[in-house]
């Protein structure tokens, strides 16, 4: 890397577990919280010093090394957050909350977006995975996006719609953190009543209250669904894991599928409570689970 002078809103050695729902990992060598605006030209001068980028909403479903970040984390959640209607559309921010979204489609009449409100990430790293429910009315992420504007890593910008990049199953190809998800457009179609939909909403998150440990530190679902009928949280049980702990990580005691950290929890600690549930899963159930969380780096 080339030494450059970062602007003055880019801050120095940043602790990252106040930035993760797992509330670890080590810290950014730079971090920055920049608006929408001033994205394209702080991702061109790191690119340009061959600095490395990172891209963080609400830092959930990532497990950041305690090593931490060599290089500059971009931060959406509190800057890029701006959420409006345009006609019949609804244009989101790459950091907005999933669960705001959710409920500002709902006071707006429209359905469809009930599925978001449980889901603890936001508009850009949703779309990067293709976030959705496998149970209780499943949906994912791609059948209510129109489209986005990313930019790329030298600062130009450009508009896609999914079918511009491959969709699979908690997957696309925006994870390889070539592009930043600026914001995103949602067309609104499905017409309802406002008190109807209000209260679809409210089961949608009562049902995910009911069976996962929303109020705990975690990443939401730690493994992808393997095929057949049966979640990743139904094999971890069976195989005799559910509250099983290394360090201060823990499988949940309420869904198999979510790790806590219990207090004082490092990334080490998570990572070997991953691999271990992958080899006894294997050894015990002859399935083998595919990691839904990603790794930086």
């Amino acid at each position: 890397m080339q030494p450059f002078n970062m602007p003055e809103t880019v801050q120095e050695n940043v602790s990252l577990a106040d930035y993760t729902s797992w509330k670890v990992g080590g810290a950014a060598r730079w971090l920055a919280e920049p608006t929408t605006a001033e994205v394209p030209e702080l991702l061109s001068k790191a690119y340009h010093h061959g600095i490395p980028v990172y891209f963080l909403g609400r830092g959930s479903n990532v497990l950041i090394d305690d090593a931490g970040l060599n290089g500059l984390v971009i931060v959406t959640r509190n800057s890029m957050n701006e959420l409006q209607r345009d006609g019949y559309r609804i244009v989101a921010e790459s950091g907005v909350f999933l669960p705001h979204l959710s409920h500002f489609a709902a006071r707006q009449g429209y359905s469809g977006f009930e599925f978001l409100v449980g889901i603890p990430g936001t508009v850009g790293g949703a779309i990067a995975m293709n976030a959705g429910l496998t149970v209780f009315r499943p949906r994912e992420l791609v059948s209510v996006v129109e489209s986005f504007d990313v930019v790329n890593l030298d600062g130009t910008v450009e508009t896609l719609k999914m079918g511009d990049i491959h969709v699979g199953y908690r997957r696309t190809d925006l994870l390889d953190g070539k592009r930043l998800i600026l914001r995103a457009r949602f067309q609104l179609e499905d017409v309802g009543n406002p008190e109807e939909i209000r209260q679809s909403t409210l089961d949608h998150l009562a049902e995910r209250k009911r069976k996962q440990p929303l109020d705990q530190p975690t990443a939401g679902s730690t493994f992808k669904s393997p095929p057949g009928s049966k979640g990743a949280g139904w094999y971890i049980e069976q195989a005799g894991l559910k509250g099983f702990q290394v360090g201060g990580a823990r499988v949940s005691p309420m869904h198999a599928n979510w790790l806590e950290n219990v207090g004082g929890a490092t990334a080490s600690d998570i990572h070997r409570l991953i691999e271990y549930i992958q080899k006894t899963v294997e050894s015990r159930m002859g399935v083998t689970l595919e990691p839904e969380v990603q790794y930086l780096p």
